[in-house]
C-alpha cells in the first residue's frame, strides 16, 4: 500500500475484494466495518489485559477476524471454518471450568478488562446479526455466522474471568 486515500469512494461507493463495486451503504460493508470495530475494541481488551495466555488467544481472535473480514469482502472463501469454530468453543469450555456457576443475570460492568470484554461482545453480537442481514443478498459461508455467534459466547466468559469476581448482578428495579 503506498497511498492510503484513493478517491475512489467519494461518490459512495467502495469495491469488494472481487472488483466488484457496491454502496457504502450496502448491508455487506455493514458487516466488515462491525468486524473491524470488533477487532479494534480486542485490542483495546489487550491494552488492559494482564494475563499472558490470554493476550495470546485474543491476538489469535484478532488474525482470525481480518480474516473473516476479508472473507465477507470476497477476498477468499473459508478463511474461517469448523476447526476456528472448535478452537472458540475449546478456549469457552476450559475458562468455563474455572469460574462459579452463574446463577442470575449480570450487568455489563465491573473492572476495565472485563467491562472492555463486555463492549467487545456486544458488537461481536451486531456484527453477526448484520452478516445474517448481509447474507439475505450476498453469499456467505455460515461458517462466518457460526464464528461469530461462538466468539461472542468466549468473550461473555472472557469478561467474567476478567472481572476476578468483580460481577456487577442485575436486580430487578
Amino acid at each position: 500500500m503506498t497511498r492510503i486515500y484513493t478517491r475512489s469512494g467519494d461518490q459512495g461507493k467502495t469495491g469488494l475484494a472481487n472488483g466488484s463495486r457496491l454502496a457504502k451503504n450496502d448491508p455487506l460493508f455493514e458487516v466488515i466495518g462491525d468486524i473491524d470495530e470488533l477487532n479494534a475494541q480486542l485490542g483495546m481488551v489487550r491494552a488492559v489485559n494482564q494475563q499472558a495466555d490470554i493476550d495470546k488467544q485474543l491476538s489469535q481472535i484478532q488474525h482470525k477476524l481480518f480474516d473473516l473480514g476479508a472473507q465477507v469482502a470476497q477476498y477468499k472463501a473459508n478463511n474461517v471454518d469448523g476447526d476456528d469454530i472448535s478452537t472458540v468453543e475449546n478456549w469457552i469450555d476450559y475458562w468455563q471450568r474455572q469460574l462459579p456457576e452463574l446463577k442470575q443475570f449480570i450487568l455489563p460492568a465491573g473492572t476495565l478488562a472485563g467491562s472492555s470484554a463486555h463492549l467487545a461482545r456486544s458488537i461481536c453480537r451486531r456484527a453477526e446479526r448484520k452478516a445474517w442481514q448481509a447474507s439475505v443478498n450476498h453469499e456467505l459461508e455460515a461458517e462466518i455466522m457460526q464464528f461469530l455467534n461462538r466468539l461472542s459466547d468466549y468473550l461473555f466468559v472472557l469478561a467474567r474471568v476478567l472481572n476476578q469476581g468483580n460481577e456487577v448482578f442485575w436486580q430487578a428495579q
